[in-house]
C-alpha cells in the first residue's frame, strides 16, 4: 500500500482558513435570498449584454412592433398561464432543502454550484467536444484533477471526467477494466507473430518471457502493468530493435484493431472463447443495482456478479471475500473487485485497505492480481476530510496504523460536537460524538490504491443533477479506449507515444456518453473552486452531516431509556400501556441511519423486548413510514407542507442479506430465521444530509430531537391503530367461527 500521508501532503493544499458554511446555501427559509437574487440577476444581465454586443452591428430581428403584436403578447400570456400552473404543481414538491427532510439522498445545492449551472444553461455548451464547449471542456478536465487529488490520486497522472451519475460511472469503470485486462493477451499475440522475446513482470513481481505466461496469468496482471504494456513493448522495439517510433506505433495500433483478443472490436464472446476463461465480478451484497446492469451491458452477464455476504455493519465480509477469491475455479478469472464507500441503503464503508491487502496477498502467493474499483458515489466527498490537514511528518513507509493515528487525532480535534451542550432533555445527554473507528479512516485513505473510483457531485457534492464522476488512477487508459469521430476530434486513437506523458485535452473521445451538459462542469468547477475540497472547505459539510447522523443514532438508541419523558412531551400522557422503541440496526459509517420501530414491554420499570411476530413489526413500520411520507390518494398528491418530517424506507430480504450474515442485527430485533426468510424486514431509513442541523441548534432548535418526537408520536398512533385492527379481526373471527 502506498503512503497515503505522503501522497496527500504532496497533492492537497494545507488550507487552514475558516470558510462560512452558512453562506454556501440558500437556507431553510431562503435566508440568503437577497444575495442569490442579486447574483442570478447579475449573471443574466451579463449574458444579455454579451448577446447584444457580440455582433453589435447586426440588426434587431424582433423589433418593438413585433413584440407588441397581438399574437406575440397572446403567446406570452399563454406561456405565463402554463408557467403559473407549473409553479403551482411544484409547490407540492418535497422540501429537500429543509432539516425536516430526513429521507432520501437529496438536500440543498450550494450557491456556487447553482450559479455555475445557471450560467452554463444560458450558454448551453455541449462538452462532447471543445468546438461545442470552448470553455467548459477545460473546466471539466480541471474538475477531474481537483476530484482526483481529493481521492488520493496524482492529478497530473490521473484521468477523471463528469458523467450523468453513478450508474454510468460504474459502467465506464468496468468497461475500461475489461479493455485493459485484455491488453497483455493482445501483446503476446503480437509478439508471437513476430517472434519477439519480450519480457513482462508477473503479478508476483518476477520477470518472464510473455510467451511463457499462461492466459490466466496475463488476464490477471497488475492493472498498472497491463495498462502500460503497449508502451513498454514500443519502447523495447525502438531501443532494442532500432525501429522507427512512427512505424512501431502504426504496427501496434493496426494489430490492436484486428486482434481476436480485442473485445471492443471483435466482441467479448470472441475474446472469451480464445481466452478459455469465464469472468467474475466480486462485490458485496449491498451493491447498487448498477453493477449487475453494467455486467449485463458489457456482455459478462448478470450471473458473473458474485455477491459477497456482508457483516452486521453491512460491510463486505473479508473472510468470505478471501475464500471466494482463492476458491475460484481454474477456468475463472476476476474481472473486478468492487469496494463500496457508502452503500446506497445503509451508507456503509467497505474496508478498502483490506481489499488492497488481499490483492497484494493474491499477487505474492498466486501470481494473480485484479482491478480494484471503488464505488464511492455516495461517500466519496467525505474524503475531503483527509485533505488540507496539518499533520506531522512521518517517515516514508510508515505503517497504516501510524498514518491513521495521525488522522484520528487531527480529525478528532475538528469534531468538537457534543450532545449535552446547552440542552435540557436528559435524552440528549449521551456524551461526545465521534465520527468513526480507525478502520473507517483506513478505508478512506486506501481509496488512493484503487484503479478507478465512482463519485457523485450531485449527491454529497451538493451540485445540481446530473453530475457523476469516474476517476482513473492511470490516465494512460485513455489510449486504450479512444473512439475516433472526425467531426468532434482529430484524435486518431491508439498508442501515441513510447515515453511521453499522456496529454488529455478532450472528453468526448474517451467516454461512454455522447452529448453532455457543460453546465454540470461549470457547476462543479465553481463549487470546488470557491468551496475547496479540503477539511476546512467542503469537509465542513461532510463533517456536519456525519456528526448529525451520529447524533440521531444516539437519540434513537437512548429512546427506550427516556420513553416516558418523550411520551409525556408528545402525548401529554404520563404513561403508555403500549410501549415501543426504535432500534438502530448499526452505528452509521457515514450519514445514513437505518432503524426499526419495535413493540416492547415493561419489566421492572424498564423497557424490554417481547415476543412479537415479524408481520406485526413490519406492519408497525409500514404505518410509521406512511405517516412520515406523502402518498398519492385517488391519483392526487397532497402538498408536502402538511407533513412535518419525512423518512424513507427499504426492505432487507434473505435473497440479498442472508440471516447468517446479519444474525446479530436480527437477534437484536428479536426476529427468527424462518420469519425473516418468509417476510423480510421493513426498515426505516434516514439520510442525514442536510447541512443545517448544527446551525439551527445555535438558534435553539434541535430538528433531530423533534424528528424523534415525531417518530414517537406516529409510532404510538400506529400501534394503537394496529392493535385495534387486530382486536377487530379477532372478534370477527370469533363471530364467524362455525358452531361445533
Amino acid at each position: 500500500m502506498q503512503d497515503p500521508h505522503r501522497e496527500l501532503d504532496a497533492m492537497t493544499p494545507n488550507d487552514e482558513r475558516s470558510y462560512p458554511l452558512a453562506a454556501w446555501f440558500l437556507g431553510p427559509r431562503a435566508e440568503n435570498a437577497t444575495v442569490w437574487q442579486e447574483l442570478i440577476d447579475y449573471i443574466f444581465q451579463d449574458y444579455i449584454h454579451w448577446r447584444r454586443n457580440y455582433f453589435s452591428s447586426d440588426p434587431v430581428v424582433v423589433d418593438r412592433v413585433r413584440r407588441r403584436s397581438d399574437r406575440h403578447e397572446a403567446w406570452v400570456d399563454d406561456l405565463t398561464v402554463a408557467l403559473d400552473d407549473t409553479l403551482n404543481k411544484l409547490k407540492k414538491h418535497f422540501p429537500f432543502h429543509s432539516p425536516r427532510y430526513v429521507a432520501h439522498m437529496l438536500s440543498e445545492q450550494t450557491l456556487p454550484a447553482f450559479l455555475g449551472y445557471f450560467a452554463g444553461m444560458l450558454f448551453n455548451p455541449n462538452n462532447v467536444t471543445a468546438e461545442a464547449a470552448p470553455i467548459t471542456v477545460e473546466l471539466e478536465l480541471e474538475v477531474g484533477r481537483m476530484v482526483a487529488a481529493m481521492l488520493g490520486f496524482n492529478p497530473n497522472r490521473a484521468w477523471a471526467h463528469i458523467c450523468s451519475g453513478g450508474t454510468i460511472a460504474n459502467l465506464e469503470a468496468l468497461w475500461v477494466a475489461r479493455t485493459a485486462q485484455f491488453v497483455p493477451l493482445q501483446v503476446r499475440e503480437f509478439c508471437a507473430q513476430r517472434n519477439l522475446p519480450f519480457r513482462i513482470r508477473r503479478a508476483g513481481g518476477s520477470v518472464t518471457s510473455i510467451q511463457e505466461a499462461s492466459n490466466r496469468e496475463l488476464i490477471a496482471l497488475r492493472p498498472s502493468e497491463a495498462i502500460a504494456m503497449w508502451r513498454k513493448l514500443a519502447q523495447y522495439l525502438h531501443e532494442e530493435r532500432g525501429l522507427p517510433v512512427d512505424e512501431i506505433l502504426a504496427d501496434i495500433n493496426a494489430h490492436v484493431a484486428r486482434s481476436e483478443f480485442n473485445p471492443a472490436r471483435q466482441g467479448l464472446h470472441v475474446a472469451l472463447h480464445r481466452l478459455g476463461l469465464t469472468p467474475v465480478i466480486f462485490v458485496s451484497a449491498a451493491a447498487h443495482y448498477s453493477v449487475t446492469k453494467a455486467a449485463n451491458l458489457l456482455g459478462y452477464g448478470e450471473a458473473a456478479v458474485r455477491c459477497v455476504p456482508v457483516t452486521p455493519r453491512f460491510q463486505i465480509d473479508m473472510v468470505q471475500l478471501r475464500q471466494m477469491v482463492l476458491g475460484l475455479r481454474e477456468d475463472e478469472y476476476i474481472a473486478a473487485v468492487i469496494g463500496i464507500v457508502g452503500t446506497t441503503e445503509e451508507g456503509a464503508v467497505d474496508p478498502i485497505h483490506e481489499i488492497h491487502f488481499l490483492r497484494e496477498e493474491l499477487e505474492q502467493s498466486h501470481n494473480r492480481s485484479f482491478w480494484l474499483h471503488v464505488d464511492a458515489a455516495w461517500g466519496g466527498y467525505i474524503r475531503s476530510l483527509f485533505c488540507g490537514l496539518d499533520l506531522e511528518q512521518l517517515p516514508r513507509g510508515s505503517s497504516l496504523d501510524a498514518i491513521c493515528d495521525q488522522y484520528v487525532r487531527a480529525l478528532h480535534m475538528e469534531e468538537k460536537f457534543s450532545l449535552d451542550a446547552g440542552v435540557k432533555h436528559k435524552v440528549r445527554k449521551a456524551g461526545e460524538v465521534r465520527w468513526a473507528d480507525r478502520d473507517i479512516y483506513a478505508a478512506f485513505l486506501a481509496m488512493a490504491d484503487a484503479d478507478s473510483t465512482t463519485i457523485d457531485p450531485h449527491k454529497m457534492g451538493f451540485v445540481p443533477y446530473p453530475a457523476g464522476i469516474v476517476a482513473f488512477r492511470n490516465g494512460l487508459v485513455t489510449e486504450l479506449i479512444v473512439e475516433r469521430a472526425q467531426y468532434i476530434s482529430d484524435d486518431a486513437g491508439g498508442i501515441k507515444s513510447i515515453d511521453q506523458p499522456v496529454h488529455i485535452d478532450a472528453v468526448g473521445p474517451y467516454i461512454v456518453e455522447g452529448s453532455k451538459p457543460g453546465a454540470s462542469a461549470l457547476a462543479c468547477w465553481l463549487a470546488h473552486t470557491t468551496i475547496p475540497l479540503t477539511v476546512h472547505g467542503h469537509g465542513q459539510i461532510a463533517r456536519t452531516t456525519i456528526l448529525s447522523a451520529k447524533k440521531l443514532f444516539k437519540y434513537l438508541t437512548n429512546h427506550r431509556h427516556f420513553f416516558e419523558e418523550i411520551h409525556a412531551e408528545v402525548t401529554r400522557e404520563s404513561h403508555s400501556v403500549l410501549p415501543f422503541t426504535f432500534v438502530p440496526l448499526f452505528e452509521p459509517d457515514t450519514n445514513i441511519v437505518c432503524f426499526v420501530a419495535r413493540p416492547m414491554v415493561w419489566v421492572d420499570g424498564r423497557l424490554a423486548s417481547n415476543d412479537v411476530t415479524l408481520p406485526w413489526i413490519n406492519r408497525l413500520n409500514e404505518q410509521v413510514y406512511a405517516a412520515t411520507s406523502i402518498a398519492s390518494v385517488g391519483g392526487q398528491s397532497p402538498t408536502a407542507a402538511v407533513q412535518p418530517f419525512f423518512v424513507s424506507r427499504t426492505r432487507f430480504e434473505d435473497r440479498q442479506y442472508s440471516y447468517a450474515s446479519i444474525a446479530p442485527v436480527m437477534e437484536r430485533l428479536g426476529i427468527k430465521r424462518d420469519d425473516y426468510r418468509r417476510n423480510g424486514v421493513f426498515v426505516l431509513r434516514s439520510t442525514v444530509m442536510n447541512p443545517w442541523y448544527g446551525e439551527a441548534e445555535l438558534t435553539g432548535v434541535d430538528y433531530l430531537y423533534q424528528f424523534v418526537q415525531h417518530l414517537h408520536r406516529v409510532a404510538h398512533a400506529a400501534i394503537v391503530e394496529v392493535e385495534r385492527a387486530m382486536v377487530a379481526a379477532s372478534q370477527q373471527q370469533r363471530t364467524t367461527a362455525p358452531v361445533l
